[in-house]
């Protein structure tokens, strides 16, 4: 069966902004500057960091994170001047992360030989991992598939964590570890493929190793040779270059501020959300001490934490330690097109909404908006979860809503017609009987009209009764089909949410070896912004 797509699914979850980004349509263009990414591509001036210090930097960190002999090769073509970037990224999650993060960096490798034919220029794609993000309760846990369909959390729960930057956080913890690697292996067991994965997973994820290194480490393993660099920011000599950055975002903090309210005051005349909402106080760069403190303009002094400084203690902090600040939410993308040329970005609906809500910044650091493009989504489906869903006609967007409902509905619709018809002719018969009967009555004994009122209430609330019972066993005689219904929601709708949220590869790597991987790189689409449905059924080992 060809892959489809579950269009109305991924939709009727987006808000305005994203439904309009995909139609480009209404006021949209306000927010995202470029629809061709030619004409971004011939307003990129030259980069403001030195092409082969940044290259020397990636090729020193993608050794480390294991990367194969193409990325080496796309390290050395992103030194020529006429080298272009697309990028995607995410936090370092456990294991991966949950299965769009794999669909993210596979997209990006597919859209950049898209770009590149589109631009008539090398086009590399990199992941940027946001290693200086500091929130581990995020990324410290992932989901597998339990045996009853259900997603089972597993983690490395080392108790309070400090907010450090992601990049500062190693597996340490022996007991948390060890509870990690119990907690795997008793949630997938044992099959033809899950001594090589345990293995492989673990070798990456060893104990003491940094959760960012082990994240890419993982990712480059399971994914085939395809170019994919690998970018973690949180690096001292990046932060170094990056110190007249650093310094721009507090020194023009009030036209910043200035330039993000007309955005989002803008936004919410057109009907649109604001993805991120800041304190007015907010400067938009952390200090990392090690705790990873946002800063603030208070009064006439920058609050760091319990301290307050002026703009020169600021400035003079950023001279002598550039590897203590990292941008914010807000900043992070425009601080990524003053490191690389950056010709496109691929994103989900949130990361989206980000770019249309700091658009102008980029004119503000005299730099380009990228030309945005949307993640490829895709669902998983297994023969069985095929068969069910063929059997029942169900749809991935009806498993979006009530659950519960619609099993309801398809083992009420499974129902024996014949009794089923048989019940509701009774029931119309009878009415009919019955009123004429009480007509009859009542036309000579008017004052008995309330009473055969009230009889036939009873008679109606008994068969009514009745038929509920009918239900009711013909759902226990059916439970069987509600388990796999319910399994069905489970996987495919794991925590009421769409699959790739929440559950991990790791799932797929157990039950069907690696190879799975490489059949997702080949069937996922990275043209489409639609949901889509990939048939494991087609699957060959």
């Amino acid at each position: 069966m060809p892959e489809t797509m579950a269009t109305e699914a991924a939709m009727s979850r987006q808000s305005k902004l994203y439904r309009d980004f995909l139609e480009r349509s209404g006021n949209i263009k306000k927010y995202f500057l470029f629809d061709d990414p030619r004409v971004v591509a011939q307003n990129l001036g030259n980069p403001r960091v030195d092409r082969d210090f940044l290259c020397d930097i990636l090729a020193k960190q993608n050794e480390q994170f294991g990367s194969k002999k193409e990325t080496s090769r796309n390290i050395e073509k992103l030194r020529h001047e006429d080298t272009l970037t697309v990028f995607a990224g995410q936090q370092p999650g456990l294991f991966g992360g949950p299965l769009l993060t794999l669909y993210k960096a596979i997209g990006i490798v597919k859209k950049a030989v898209l770009l590149q034919g589109e631009i008539g220029r090398p086009v590399v794609p990199v992941f940027w991992i946001a290693c200086d993000d500091h929130d581990f309760a995020e990324v410290n846990h992932t989901y597998f598939a339990g045996r009853e369909g259900e997603a089972i959390k597993v983690g490395y729960d080392m108790g309070k964590s400090n907010s450090v930057a992601l990049a500062e956080v190693r597996l340490r913890d022996g007991e948390a570890y060890d509870m990690m690697v119990r907690q795997t292996k008793e949630v997938l067991g044992e099959t033809d493929f899950t001594e090589d994965y345990y293995s492989r997973l673990f070798r990456a994820y060893s104990k003491d190793n940094s959760l960012v290194r082990a994240f890419a480490l993982f990712m480059n393993d399971i994914l085939p040779d395809l170019g994919l660099i690998f970018f973690c920011p949180a690096d001292k000599d990046i932060k170094t270059i990056s110190k007249s950055f650093f310094k721009k975002i507090v020194e023009g903090h009030f036209k910043l501020k200035e330039t993000l309210a007309a955005t989002e005051e803008q936004l919410l005349a057109d009907g649109y959300h604001i993805q991120a909402e800041k304190k007015e106080t907010a400067v938009h760069l952390f200090y990392h001490e090690p705790e990873r403190i946002p800063l603030h303009f208070a009064g006439d002094d920058f609050a760091v934490g319990d301290k307050r400084l002026g703009l020169p203690a600021i400035i003079d902090l950023i001279d002598k330690y550039p590897e203590r600040f990292s941008p914010d939410v807000l900043t992070r993308p425009v601080w990524q097109s003053y490191l690389f040329p950056v010709v496109a970005q691929a994103g989900g609906p949130s990361e989206i909404a980000y770019f249309g809500q700091i658009g102008r910044l980029f004119e503000l650091f005299k730099l380009v908006q990228p030309y945005i493009l949307t993640r490829p989504g895709a669902t998983l489906v297994e023969k069985r979860q095929q068969e069910l869903l063929e059997r029942y006609n169900i749809a991935l967007e009806d498993l979006v809503g009530d659950q519960d409902s619609l099993v309801n509905k398809i083992l009420a619709e499974s129902f024996p017609e014949d009794i089923a018809h048989r019940l509701n002719t009774f029931k119309e018969d009878l009415k009919l009987e019955f009123d004429d009967l009480a007509k009859s009555i009542t036309d000579i004994f008017k004052p008995m009209e309330p009473m055969a009122e009230q009889t036939y209430a009873k008679i109606d609330a008994a068969l009514s009764h009745f038929e509920k019972k009918v239900y009711a066993h013909h759902k226990r005689e059916n439970e069987t089909t509600r388990q796999q219904l319910n399994r069905l929601g489970g996987i495919l709708m794991p925590n009421r949410d769409f699959q790739e949220r929440s559950l991990n590869i790791g799932c797929y790597i157990a039950k069907y070896g690696y190879g799975v991987v490489d059949y997702l790189v080949d069937k996922l689409d990275g043209r489409s912004s639609e949901h889509q449905l990939i048939y494991l059924s087609e699957y060959r080992s």
